[in-house]
């Protein structure tokens, strides 16, 4: 059974990322994700997205990355896990940290039936781009 509707497959492949999918778990891995230049030590990560069962009604609510982001200036990134840290998540033997993001309310509230992976892809890169926002 797909994580994810047909069309947001076409999102995804349309978007030229690379991606691989643990259908048990329900994790969906956005390989090689380009981060924001002179930002990051890193200038790519894997992302683990969490896709609730139901999906297209709930939208997501954090996601996890590999390696640890480290800041370029030094500081550190709130509401973000250590390595070894509380609800990490493994994928194929890798650690994944957390970034707890929550779009709960205003403007970034999921709408069922509307919003889809280019929404969560659109999270994503404002929670990569203003790390200092939660």
């Amino acid at each position: 059974m797909a994580l994810l509707l047909d069309t947001d497959y076409e999102e995804l492949n349309a978007c030229g990322l690379e991606f691989v999918e643990d259908e048990p778990n329900r994790f969906l891995v956005l390989s090689n994700y380009q981060l924001p230049d002179d930002m990051y030590r890193q200038k790519s990560c894997d992302i683990l997205i969490l896709v609730p069962q139901a999906y297209n009604r709930d939208g997501n609510d954090m996601f996890w990355t590999h390696p640890r982001l480290v800041r370029t200036d030094g500081k550190q990134i709130p509401a973000t896990n250590e390595s070894g840290g509380g609800d990490n998540r493994v994928f194929n033997g890798t650690e994944f940290c957390r970034w707890s993001r929550h779009w709960q309310s205003g403007p970034s509230v999921w709408r069922p039936g509307r919003d889809n992976i280019v929404t969560i892809l659109r999270r994503i890169a404002w929670a990569v781009g203003n790390p200092d926002a939660q």
